[in-house]
């Protein structure tokens, strides 16, 4: 097992704690796959009632490299597929419709009408980016219940991210005594307002490790204590972080949303020797640490991360693109989406038919808690922002994730857990 990636800022106590937790938690997986005859406490199938048991779910994502904006969040989109398959594990005959938008506007209209075609209960759309308002459109303009488990409410959709003015208020309090806030935006890209002494703009013609340098040399150079707010997509904010630990600065570092994305994770420990990250997040707790609480919420996870690894284990097991074996991104696989699809399916089962617009309106009513099946504290969708809670500040480790993966894939992965 890799050495342990800790936040600076948090107390050394806290960290051996988790550490310890996170250490005892995998043994004893690992222990009860060896023995058969330990009970699940939460069984890993979920049931669906008759009327959902053979509905279509369509997932949007956007399949390319970091220049399709949005591409940040296509494995994490396996978690779609980790849901589907525990529903059909207990006798369902559900099908997950997958349709890559290309990261732009007219490729998303384009998938939300072959979706549309092939008659889905409703959509998962798993990327990010002003086309996701053009594919959210046009499933409204067709009644079709619209899911957004990586980006900001838009339309008629549901988000499961922070609300803008959730992530404003909790950094004006994470920052009230602060002396000074560098702020460093990437061009163009959406973020909340945040107070700064200082704002720094980048794009991709930028020279981040230069700009990290100065940032860090200015902040050395002052007297007063210093943070750093990074809003930028995942792989930006990720360089920018690397860079600015090569710097060597000190500052507390706090990133958007994008940084719990499995691109962030891999562009930042590729080819990277180091073993710190000193980095905070925004958004609510959906890791692979909540399986450590021993709460409903905390064995639902485990059954969640149990039926990951199944599938990761399993030579005949699929991602949700195209003949891409699980294995592939059991590591990336994540919970949001799973939770949006479970929405979809219990939406399904309380509507009055099976019709979309049905579906729809059942689901605006709809409350979810984890004996339902989610791996969120709970869901709310009377409200467009439907997790419910306040998001957190969360820290990091970068763990050989042996809980959901098989032990020879020895890569590193960055894992986002609440530090309170």
């Amino acid at each position: 097992m890799k050495n342990k990636i800790l936040n600076i800022g948090v107390p050394l106590a806290l960290i051996l704690l988790i550490v310890g937790l996170v250490v005892a938690a995998i043994v004893k997986y690992q222990g009860q796959e060896k023995d058969a005859a330990v009970a699940v406490t939460v069984p890993v199938e979920l049931t669906a009632s008759e009327q959902a048991r053979s509905s279509s779910i369509g997932l949007i994502l956007t399949v390319g490299n970091e220049g399709a904006q949005g591409s940040e969040w296509n494995q994490a989109a396996a978690g779609a597929q980790v849901a589907i398959e525990r529903f059909n594990r207990s006798g369902a005959n559900l099908t997950l419709i997958t349709e890559d938008d290309r990261g732009t506007s007219a490729g998303a209209a384009r998938a939300v009408e072959v979706l549309a075609q092939q008659n889905v209960s409703g959509i998962v759309i798993a990327s990010r980016g002003n086309h996701v308002e053009e594919a959210v459109k046009a499933a409204e303009e067709r009644g079709i219940p619209v899911i957004l488990p990586y980006t900001d409410a838009v339309g008629g959709a549901w988000s499961l991210t922070p609300s803008p003015s959730d992530v404003t208020s909790l950094l004006e309090s994470h920052y009230s005594g602060t002396p000074r806030v560098v702020r460093i935006d990437q061009e163009s890209f959406p973020g909340p307002e945040v107070r700064a002494e200082e704002t720094v703009t980048v794009n991709s013609s930028s020279d981040l490790d230069k700009t990290a340098q100065d940032i860090a040399r200015r902040i050395s150079d002052g007297k007063a204590g210093a943070a750093i707010f990074i809003n930028a997509d995942s792989y930006t904010q990720a360089r920018l972080t690397r860079a600015l630990q090569e710097a060597g600065t000190q500052a507390s570092i706090v990133l958007g949303n994008e940084a719990t994305s499995p691109a962030f994770s891999e562009t930042f420990t590729r080819d990277n020797p180091s073993t710190v990250i000193n980095a905070m997040t925004v958004g609510f707790n959906t890791g692979d640490s909540v399986a450590l609480q021993a709460d409903g919420q905390g064995r639902s996870m485990s059954a969640y991360l149990q039926m990951v690894k199944m599938l990761g284990d399993s030579p005949d097991a699929h991602g949700p693109v195209g003949e891409q074996p699980f294995s592939d991104v059991a590591a990336s696989a994540d919970a949001r989406s799973h939770d949006a699809v479970v929405a979809l399916v219990r939406a399904t089962e309380k509507a009055p038919s099976a019709k979309p617009k049905d579906i729809k309106k059942e689901l605006g009513t709809l409350t979810l808690s984890p004996s339902d099946g989610i791996t969120a504290a709970g869901l709310d969708f009377s409200q467009p922002h439907a997790v419910a809670g306040s998001p957190a500040l969360l820290s990091a480790t970068l763990e050989d994730v042996t809980i959901r993966t098989s032990p020879r894939d020895e890569s590193a992965h960055i894992v986002w857990f609440a530090a309170s």
